[in-house]
């Protein structure tokens, strides 16, 4: 754009917080809008505590992969820095304790720079964040207000154009484009609906809940990232900032039993320490510093913004994160994309002066880089689901898989090892590892075969009624 924009944002999550920040530093006037109207925690530990009544899964794990890494080392340096000064740091894949790995693969991950996580909590990433946007002198943040409504202008030879937002106070913004990051309950098409536009989606459910609880240990380690798995369950550590991390047990949605099992705190600590892969943690002197959270309602959901023809269904209102594309979150890349949508909305306004064309490429550049992950996520809940039939019933398990496991199967073949490893931080798109599916399962036979080649120790895992059976 030759000249700054009014641009209104919708929800400072932090899909919103990235786009109020790469938006305001490209020149443009960006006023954040915010439902929620809670004080500004003083450090990291309030933050943990801060009411977010619209983003209730701030107090579940998430990761910040190696994609969100790049993007605040190569757009928003300062932020990594706070970071850095709250104690969070990257973390170079496979360096974790729990990880099996020989040296070489080890290497082969080290090496690559892109290869960095972000050990960190929600709230301390959103607390780092909102304290940029604070100091952006290009944004203005208003809490306790949120969009009724969109208003919308038909033209004669185009697409309807939006012009602003009524806030639910009954006043009015008049703005040049709309960000839309209002997340996975918001409901962006309504706002559309109300003026005879139609927002087409499809959707999938992931068919899993997940149930998760950090801990704080004075215990001088890195936690990292390790799956453990049980009959009908399994289970993540993932390591964060501050002394803290987390345990995530993810199960089928229909198996009421072990859900009203896990659901329990007490029991859910006892659980976790029958799984062979995290005895470790599970060793660590820790204390408990939330109750046990459940999450339910996962669902995979794309929406598409463009006409069968290819013109934006409206101008002036681009949809950021969980508005535009939502994966299930088990797999942990919705942070990331959100981040990532954000800079690409930035650098659609940067390559164009006419909105249409702004669309047109920012959706584009969604249709390559962000929508390939709604189909893997809905193709990997479907494998998932046919490889572990009658899992209510006893099967053995749900959810994922363990990193260590993954990469064991690719032998000796490193490159194998490296394009694995960037397809989980989302730096490489899906395709690259379904393109990779034969050679994979080729290594592994291959190794299976191999009378040289040493077999990995099988460890015992509990059964259904060990699970079960277990008391706080």
């Amino acid at each position: 754009m030759s000249s700054p924009l009014r641009i209104v944002v919708v929800g400072a999550g932090i899909g919103g917080l990235g786009s109020a920040l790469a938006l305001a530093r490209a020149g443009h006037e960006v006023t954040l809008v915010e439902r929620d109207d809670t004080p500004m925690p003083a450090d990291i530990e309030g933050a943990f505590d801060w009411v977010r009544r619209g983003a209730p899964q701030v107090r579940h794990p998430h990761v910040f992969l190696g994609l969100a890494r790049t993007i605040l080392r190569d757009r928003f340096p300062d932020v990594l820095d706070a970071l850095a000064t709250e104690g969070v740091n990257p973390t170079r894949m496979g360096s974790g304790p729990g990880m099996t790995l020989d040296e070489a693969t080890l290497a082969v991950l080290t090496a690559d720079d892109d290869l960095q996580t972000l050990p960190c909590r929600r709230t301390t990433f959103e607390w780092v964040m909102r304290r940029k946007v604070l100091a952006e002198p290009g944004v203005d943040l208003r809490v306790g207000c949120g969009v009724a409504s969109v208003a919308v202008e038909a033209t004669v030879d185009g697409p309807p154009i939006v012009t602003g937002v009524h806030l639910e106070d009954g006043s009015f913004l008049a703005t040049d484009l709309v960000v839309a990051t209002t997340g996975r309950r918001g409901d962006v098409p309504a706002w559309l609906a109300e003026h005879g536009l139609v927002v087409p989606e499809t959707s999938a459910d992931c068919g899993v809940v997940y149930f998760s609880r950090f801990y704080r240990s004075d215990h001088d380690e890195d936690f990292g990232f390790r799956g453990g798995f049980g009959s009908g369950l399994i289970a993540g550590v993932i390591g964060a900032d501050a002394g803290t991390f987390s345990v995530t047990a993810v199960v089928d949605q229909e198996d009421r039993e072990l859900r009203a099992h896990l659901g329990d705190s007490g029991r859910f600590d006892a659980t976790m320490r029958l799984l062979p892969e995290l005895s470790d943690v599970a060793s660590v002197p820790s204390v408990p510093i939330n109750p046990v959270h459940c999450m339910t309602g996962l669902i995979n959901r794309h929406r598409s913004y463009l006409a069968g023809d290819g013109s934006p269904i409206v101008v002036g209102l681009l949809a950021c994160g969980d508005a535009h594309t939502c994966t299930n979150p088990a797999y942990g890349r919705g942070q990331s994309l959100a981040l990532l949508q954000a800079t690409l909305i930035a650098d659609a306004l940067d390559g164009s002066d006419d909105l249409e064309v702004v669309a047109r490429d920012y959706e584009t550049a969604c249709a390559t880089l962000v929508e390939p992950w709604y189909h893997f996520s809905v193709l990997t809940d479907q494998m998932r689901s046919l490889a572990t039939p009658g899992t209510a019933a006893g099967g053995s398990g749900a959810g994922g898989f363990d990193p260590a496991a993954l990469f064991s199967g690719v032998g000796t073949n490193l490159e194998l090892v490296r394009t694995v490893a960037r397809v989980m931080n989302l730096l490489e798109p899906p395709t690259a590892l379904i393109d990779l599916m034969s050679e994979l399962q080729a290594a592994s036979l291959r190794r299976s075969r191999s009378a040289e080649e040493p077999r990995r120790p099988s460890r015992r895992r509990p059964t259904r009624d060990e699970l079960l059976a277990v008391v706080a």
